[in-house]
């Protein structure tokens, strides 16, 4: 088996959703109050800081799909949708995320844009990721496992349980995401990388839409060939536990994952209609 390089390095915090309440105006004002409470922190630590959290780069609708009985999450798998709200460019990915690396770099992803990432969350729990994006058509569609599986041959041959005639469907609730950037920090001088910083922000799409469910701070920096030094990985590994440890106001420890929210709002949603 080849082994994958790792092409990305994504640490991730969820931010305390109330302090980004508000219309778009006040939402990114609470952006660039954080960046500058951020960049303050880690000036110490890194290179250089440019730029600020202002421009608003991605409006989207996203949904998860699975079966009634989770069995793709269950076995380390997230099929996602994601429509562009501006342009109505519509694409799945299938990730497969998984703690030991050479169990998840087993995958057939090699359909549309394939990127196999190592995916850092708080406290430092690493998960590799393996995932593929594909751009669909917008008549397309995802009402069986068989319509995933014909965007991923290796579906049901990795998971078993599968059946092509499975239905799945919306797990969770639709989510209107506002990606906010234009913001990085310099990690390293010679030759000089950037770790580019972006701000997620979700939303319910049927309820408020000025009441956030999930915010997640994340910075990524990557090198196609996977050489990352000591002092590199140190330097990322020092902002990520400032973002803990010093911007306790802002940073909410507590909070699920984005996607384990959409799960475990659906699981409450089945249970009150049983």
């Amino acid at each position: 088996m080849m082994s994958e390089k790792v092409v990305s390095r994504e640490y991730k915090v969820l931010l305390k959703k109330n302090l980004f309440t508000g219309s778009e105006q006040e939402l990114l004002q609470a952006a660039k109050n954080f960046w500058h409470a951020f960049s303050q922190a880690i000036n110490n630590i890194v290179s250089e800081v440019n730029g600020d959290l202002e421009e608003i780069a991605d409006q989207r609708i996203i949904r998860f799909y699975d079966t009634t009985e989770y069995i793709l999450y269950k076995n380390d798998y997230i099929f996602r949708e994601r429509l562009d709200i501006n342009t109505d460019r519509r694409e799945v990915t299938l990730k497969f995320r998984n703690r030991d690396r050479y169990i998840s770099q087993d995958r057939n992803m090699n359909r549309g844009e394939a990127k196999f990432e190592e995916d850092i969350k708080t406290p430092f729990e690493v998960l590799y990721s393996f995932s593929d994006t594909q751009i669909i058509s917008t008549d397309k569609k995802l009402n069986q496992i068989q319509d995933a599986a014909q965007l991923y041959p290796d579906l049901t041959e990795k998971v078993s349980l599968l059946k092509g005639e499975d239905e799945i469907r919306t797990i969770g609730v639709t989510i209107r995401e506002i990606v906010i950037k234009g913001a990085k920090f310099q990690i390293r001088n010679q030759p000089k990388l950037d770790s580019k910083c972006a701000l997620i922000i979700w939303y319910d799409n049927n309820h408020d839409p000025e009441k956030p469910v999930a915010v997640e701070f994340s910075f990524k920096y990557g090198d196609v060939n996977e050489i990352y030094s000591r002092k590199v990985a140190q330097r990322a590994y020092d902002v990520f536990q400032i973002l803990q440890k010093i911007l306790t106001y802002w940073v909410d420890l507590d909070s699920d994952t984005k996607t384990a929210y959409i799960y475990k709002l659906d699981e409450v949603k089945s249970s009150c209609h049983s």
